[in-house]
């Protein structure tokens, strides 16, 4: 069994004491609501409850009704709106309410041929919209993955984790166990379930805002089992991992952007992709880190503003979305 430590906790009375009641919200995605790994959610929720001073909403997946994205943007175009579908992950839907309105999730999943399950990923799809308003940009989260037979619990944990650092959530930890090794896991999960609920009662608005990409950059890759910057090089390499003829390089060369503000914000990112592999290679991680969310920002404008801006989404870039420096994150 593998586990990503959680952080060490510290009381907080003054949130205890103060009325302020946060909601962790554990979600079970398997399809069996008995199991492995409904057992391993109940861990982490009785260390949720055993901290104190924070509520726990337990949610199957299978309960509610929706589908996969449609991707007709209409989310990107009118952000408050939410999802327009008509289902429980729509804009008015329960589930994409309660999402909205946690201090902490909780998202416990089988693995299935060796990754996530079906249902965890519809339900990491249809939080599309949240991406465009930033509405859980530093929510605390923490992730189970539960194995049984040839296991692959590790790689299920860095897919959740993947999805979870693409909704800028702050990654308390996560819990990937096999079954033969189940009582341990056990253990790890009500640890786990502490720490969450200590950050739960740290969410506020002010942490959410404090929150920037920079910082979870920073912060997944040092602590996470999956590691944005390793997997932002990878993807703007390219399949030859060529640090002189980059993506954006390649952009620039065949004509492919050619707007001129397009052309200014790849400029950028070239200069902080190559700080970033600057650092990098000098064991500068966190600094790395850092220079890889300005330039990862840079390049997502870049191609907002020539591919996705006119012709397919019809409005700008939301200022929630991969801010740059000069927006003020």
């Amino acid at each position: 069994m593998g586990q990503q430590g959680p952080r060490p906790f510290v009381t907080n009375p003054v949130a205890k004491g103060g009325g302020f009641m946060p909601t962790v919200l554990a979600i079970l995605t398997s399809g069996r609501p008995s199991g492995f790994t409904s057992e391993l959610l109940e861990a982490a929720v009785e260390g949720v409850e055993e901290f104190g001073g924070v509520d726990v909403e337990l949610v199957h997946t299978h309960a509610y009704r929706f589908g996969p994205c449609t991707s007709c943007f209409e989310c990107i175009r009118n952000p408050d709106a939410g999802c327009v579908l008509n289902d429980d992950m729509g804009g008015s839907g329960d589930l994409f309410a309660k999402l909205g309105a946690a201090n902490g999730i909780i998202i416990a999943d089988p693995v299935h041929n060796w990754g996530i399950s079906a249902s965890a990923r519809l339900l990491v799809e249809r939080c599309y919209p949240f991406t465009w308003t930033g509405q859980l940009k530093g929510v605390p989260a923490m992730s189970i993955s539960c194995a049984s037979n040839q296991g692959m619990h590790l790689l299920a944990r860095r897919e959740l984790c993947k999805y979870l650092f693409g909704m800028r959530a702050l990654y308390i930890g996560g819990v990937a166990a096999h079954v033969a090794q189940f009582d341990s896991a056990i253990g790890s999960a009500h640890a786990m379930g502490l720490s969450l609920a200590d950050a739960a009662l740290h969410d506020t608005p002010e942490a959410r805002e404090a929150w920037t990409d920079q910082e979870a950059f920073e912060h997944y890759a040092r602590t996470a089992p999956w590691d944005p910057v390793e997997a932002c090089i990878e993807n703007l390499l390219g399949p030859e991992m060529d640090p002189s003829d980059t993506l954006m390089d390649a952009a620039l060369r065949d004509g492919v952007i050619k707007r001129r503000d397009a052309v200014a914000e790849v400029r950028k990112a070239q200069a902080g992709f190559a700080e970033t592999l600057r650092l990098r290679d000098a064991g500068e991680h966190d600094e790395a880190a850092r220079a890889m969310a300005r330039a990862t920002a840079h390049w997502t404008r870049a191609t907002w503003i020539e591919f996705l801006e006119d012709d397919v989404i019809g409005v700008k870039q939301p200022p929630a979305y991969r801010p740059t420096e000069e927006d003020g994150d």
